[in-house]
C-alpha cells in the first residue's frame, strides 16, 4: 500500500498552451488561438440602432396592450390618473406599470439578442483548441477530436488514453500531458472527446418510441472483433459511454504507431469518464493486453449488476425526451448562461479549488465546445441517452470481475476536498475492486488539473510498482521452473 495523502506544492500561473484571452481592447469575449486566429465567444452586443429599436418596439407593444378594453394596463393607467385612489392602490398600479414595461423590454431584447446577434458558430476543423490537436477519421462517419502526443522514441511505445467528465473535453488534460512527458517519455497520450462533448462529430438522434432502453453494444466488454463492434453502433450507442469505449478502442486500433496493438496500456479516466476508461480497459484486457487502470474521482451512479433489462421506451417516454432535449437546446443557448464567464466560473469554483489565471484558463478550456457547430445538439443528445441507458452498474460488475482475472490492475484517485464525488464513494469502490485508494491533499474533484505534477508522479509511482510485482512474479516462477528440474 502506498501513502495515502500526497501533499500539494503551491499552485503555478503558467501560461496556456493552446487557446488564450486576447489582451488590450478586446473584451473577456475575445480569444486568441494556438494558432493566433481572432475567435469570440458567444453573443454579440447589440448596436446602438438595435438598441433603439428593440426600446420603440417595447413601447409600440406596450401602446396596444394599454388600448385594450378592460385590460389591466388601462386601469392601472385610470388610477394613476385620477389623483382619488388610496395610496396603496396608486402604489400598486404605478408598480405594475413600471414592471410590465421593464419586463416587456426585457423579453423584447432578448428575442432581439438570440434573433440577430447569435454567436457565429464554426466547424471543429478550423477551430482546433490546440498545437497537439487533430481530427482522427474512423469507419461510420466518426470523427474524433484528440490531443495527441507522440513518445520521444518509437521503441517499447505504451499508449496512455485518458477520458474526460461530463461538462469537459479532452484540453481538460492538456497540463497533465506535459507533466506526463516529463515522467512517461516512451508513452503515446491520447486524449479523445467524448462524442456529445468538445468538437468530436456529433452524430443525429432520432428519438421514437422503438428505441430500446440499456441497450448496449454487442461484445462491447467481451469484444470479438473490435471493427464489426464499431460498424454496428447505432446513434444512440454512440452516445452512451460504452459506445465511446468502442470509439476508443478502435482509436487506438487506428494507430499508425501501433501496427501490431499495444501489449501494454495505461488507461485514465475522470469523474463520469471513468465509465469509459473501465469499459475500455475490461475489453483490452480480455483480448490479453495487461492495462493498468486509473480511475480518478469515479463517478459510478449505481451498485454493480450482472444484467440490464432492456426494453422499448415508448410513445410517452419517446415524447418527453424530445421535449427534455429542446427545452435543454433552448437553455444551453440562452445569453447569460453557458455562453457566460462567470457561469462557468462559479460552477468550476465548487469542482476545483484553482483561483486566479489557473482559474481563467480552466474556464477558457471548458468553454472552448461552444465555439463550434451543434455542439448545443450534441450535449442534449448525450444527457438523453443516459436517460435512455445507465450502463454503469454493467460497467462496475465487469470490471470487478476483470479485475481479478490477472490482465488489470486499478488504482482510484481522488482529491481530498472532492464535493462532488465524496471520498466515502470512492472507498466504497475500493472495498468492491480491491484496490488502492489515494487521497491528494488539497484538491478537488478535478486533481488532475489543479496539481498535474503530482499526479504524474502518483502515476509513474503506479506504474514502476506495478512493472516491479511483475518482475518479481516472473522471478519466482523461474526459480520454481529450475528447481524442479
Amino acid at each position: 500500500m502506498w501513502p495515502a495523502t500526497l501533499r500539494r506544492p503551491a499552485q503555478r500561473c503558467a501560461a496556456p498552451r493552446g487557446m488564450r484571452a486576447a489582451r488590450g481592447a478586446a473584451g473577456e469575449s475575445d480569444l486568441v488561438s494556438h494558432d493566433g486566429r481572432q475567435l469570440r465567444f458567444g453573443y454579440r452586443p447589440l448596436q446602438r440602432w438595435e438598441r433603439c429599436a428593440t426600446l420603440m418596439a417595447s413601447f409600440a407593444l406596450l401602446g396596444l396592450l394599454a388600448r385594450a378594453r378592460q385590460s389591466p394596463w388601462q386601469r392601472a393607467a385610470r388610477v394613476l390618473s385620477s389623483g382619488r385612489s388610496h395610496w396603496l392602490v396608486w402604489s400598486l398600479s404605478a408598480l405594475w406599470i413600471v414592471g410590465s414595461a421593464w419586463a416587456t423590454h426585457a423579453v423584447l431584447k432578448l428575442c432581439a439578442v438570440m434573433c440577430f446577434a447569435r454567436p457565429k458558430l464554426l466547424p471543429p476543423e478550423s477551430i482546433l483548441p490546440s498545437a497537439s490537436s487533430s481530427i482522427r477519421h474512423l469507419p461510420g462517419k466518426v470523427a474524433v477530436h484528440l490531443l495527441r502526443r507522440p513518445p520521444d522514441s518509437t521503441e517499447d511505445v505504451m499508449p496512455v488514453l485518458c477520458f474526460h467528465g461530463f461538462g469537459a473535453n479532452a484540453t481538460s488534460y492538456e497540463d497533465l500531458l506535459d507533466a506526463l512527458m516529463a515522467q512517461l517519455p516512451s508513452a503515446l497520450l491520447l486524449c479523445p472527446d467524448q462524442v456529445g462533448f468538445g468538437l468530436t462529430r456529433r452524430p443525429s438522434l432520432e428519438i421514437h418510441r422503438q428505441l430500446r432502453r440499456n441497450d448496449l453494444p454487442a461484445h462491447l466488454l467481451r469484444p470479438k472483433d473490435q471493427a464489426s463492434a464499431l460498424d454496428s453502433l447505432t446513434p444512440l450507442q454512440m452516445y452512451t459511454l460504452s459506445g465511446n469505449a468502442v470509439i476508443a478502442n478502435a482509436l487506438l486500433n487506428s494507430e499508425p504507431l501501433l501496427p501490431s496493438g499495444p501489449s501494454s496500456l495505461l488507461v485514465i479516466g475522470h469523474s463520469m469518464g471513468a465509465i469509459t476508461a473501465a469499459a475500455v480497459a475490461v475489453s483490452q484486457a480480455r483480448q490479453g493486453t495487461v492495462v493498468n487502470l486509473i480511475l480518478e474521482s469515479p463517478a459510478f451512479l449505481t451498485n454493480p449488476t450482472k444484467h440490464l433489462k432492456s426494453s422499448t421506451i415508448g410513445a410517452v417516454t419517446a415524447l418527453s425526451l424530445r421535449f427534455q432535449r429542446a427545452f435543454l437546446r433552448l437553455v444551453l443557448q440562452l445569453p447569460g448562461l453557458t455562453y457566460n464567464r462567470r457561469f462557468w466560473e462559479r460552477g468550476l469554483s465548487v469542482a476545483s479549488q484553482l483561483d486566479g489565471e489557473a482559474l481563467k484558463r480552466q474556464v477558457l478550456r471548458y468553454r472552448w465546445p461552444s465555439l463550434s457547430v451543434r455542439w448545443a445538439y450534441g450535449l442534449s443528445n448525450f444527457v438523453t441517452a443516459r436517460l435512455i441507458t445507465m450502463e454503469d452498474a454493467l460497467v462496475l460488475h465487469e470490471l470487478i470481475e476483470a479485475s481479478m482475472e490477472g490482465n488489470l490492475r486499478v488504482l482510484i484517485v481522488t482529491g481530498d476536498q472532492d464535493k462532488v464525488v465524496p471520498v466515502g464513494r470512492s472507498k466504497f469502490l475500493q472495498k468492491l475492486l480491491q484496490c488502492d485508494l489515494e487521497l491528494i491533499e488539497g484538491c478537488g474533484h478535478i486533481a488532475h488539473e489543479e496539481d498535474p505534477e503530482r499526479f504524474a508522479e502518483l502515476v509513474a509511482r503506479f506504474l514502476k510498482a506495478q512493472a516491479m510485482e511483475t518482475d518479481g512474479l516472473s522471478g519466482k516462477k523461474e526459480l520454481s521452473t529450475s528447481g524442479t528440474m
